[in-house]
């Protein structure tokens, strides 16, 4: 099981409640974020949002996902979203994240996703493996991977169907063992 929060140099991520629904809406509600992921929809609005924090709570209480709201520590205003998909039976787990369009281009994504990735194998001992993967052409979202240690492994074409369009994504992953790997590399340094 994952902590309720988890804090990094410039953020808070904890589990979005209610009070968020507004900020959820407002920020997902950007046509960018709905055209650069697969699973945002177009136009964003009070029933996605109610939606997204049912998953948020059912996958917190069977201990299939967690998902993190992506905060300002001190105002805790609501960002974006992080989280962890876990397909327990195979050992591995998908990662997924959006950021609001006033909070991109200052690197808090690679350090939400650094935050989950370092959780995801601390917490979860049966974690083989974490995945991720992001449409072809978000070239933001695979350098965010990347600047986190994770493997490009390939380009899958028409991989899902969104808005009833195939959609090739770009996978990535990263593995306990290089994960492990990096740690010691960095502990090296100091």
């Amino acid at each position: 099981m994952l902590p309720e929060q988890l804090t990094t140099a410039r953020l808070l991520l904890s589990p979005p409640v209610l009070a968020d629904a507004a900020a959820i809406i407002t920020l997902a509600n950007d046509p960018l974020i709905a055209e650069m992921t697969l699973s945002v929809p177009s136009p964003y609005g009070e029933v996605n949002a109610v939606q997204f924090l049912q998953l948020v709570h059912m996958g917190r209480s069977t201990a299939t996902a967690f998902i993190y709201a992506i905060r300002s520590p001190t105002d805790r205003a609501f960002m974006g979203a992080v989280g962890l998909h876990l397909i327990e039976k195979y050992g591995h787990a998908e990662l997924g994240y959006w950021l609001g369009e006033p909070y991109r281009r200052r690197g808090y994504v690679s350090e939400a996703v650094g935050a989950l990735l370092t959780a995801g194998f601390e917490y979860l001992p049966d974690l083989a493996r974490i995945q991720a993967i992001h449409k072809f052409g978000n070239d933001a979202s695979g350098r965010a991977l990347l600047a986190n240690g994770l493997t490009r492994e390939g380009t899958l074409d028409d991989y899902v169907i969104k808005d009833g369009a195939p959609q090739t994504v770009v996978s990535y992953r990263i593995l306990r063992r290089e994960w492990a790997a990096g740690r010691t590399q960095d502990a090296d340094k100091k």
